[in-house]
């Protein structure tokens, strides 16, 4: 494989100070199970930094900004013109320290889940403070950095998407709309509405099949 192609997700700790409902980190804490992982140190990261040329910090159960490291990360990967991509939805860490991690890295583009409008989004994101993660994402963008909001359809916020993506387009960041097929029969956040969820896969084809249909 060209090296130039070589790139890799990576969760770089195991705690977060959310409670989202279809986190795989949450599902395991609520059956007492323990939580896999522990923090990425800089000298393991220094290793995957030479050898990948793509990186996105992406959590599966846990989130980029709770490694007290992440910021020493994002400036190995802007030193090494990797190709750089955060997701967050955590909310606890003090204005300062997101200046600093924007400032670490101008060429990394970042993700911010924020499921709703930024007042309501904790309604899944439990102990998100929308309001502030979207004052930092507004931070971002006023520093030239590539931002995106991230909006996962629930039935609290399915008829907001058009406000929400006006107020995205007004700040000249991408609307990323998001469809999951995650939720249970009796899940109290299920859209009302069929088109924003996708149903339960029964295997790859079913997915596969489903797109093709509503392309």
């Amino acid at each position: 494989m060209n090296n130039a192609y070589k790139g890799v997700n990576i969760d770089i700790g195991a705690r977060c100070t959310l409670e989202c409902s279809q986190c795989s980190r949450t599902k395991l804490r609520r059956r007492g199970l323990p939580i896999p992982g522990k923090d990425i140190t800089i000298e393991q990261f220094k290793k995957i930094a030479n050898f990948f040329k793509y990186i996105n910090f992406c959590g599966q159960v846990s989130d980029p900004t709770m490694n007290n490291d992440f910021i020493e990360f994002l400036k190995i990967c802007n030193n090494k013109k990797i190709t750089t991509s955060v997701h967050v939805a955590a909310s606890h860490r003090k204005e300062k320290w997101w200046n600093e991690a924007f400032e670490a890295n101008k060429n990394a583009q970042w993700t911010f889940g924020i499921d709703g409008l930024p007042e309501e989004s904790h309604k899944y994101r439990v102990n998100q403070d929308g309001v502030k993660l979207f004052k930092m994402m507004l931070l971002a963008k006023s520093k030239g950095i590539k931002c995106v909001w991230q909006y996962i359809v629930f039935n609290y916020n399915e008829n907001h998407i058009l406000q929400a993506k006006e107020i995205s387009e007004s700040h000249k960041i991408k609307f990323d709309l998001l469809l999951t097929s995650r939720f249970t029969k009796d899940d109290p956040l299920k859209p009302t509405s069929k088109k924003y969820y996708i149903p339960k896969p029964q295997n790859d084809l079913s997915i596969r099949e489903y797109l093709k249909n509503e392309k």
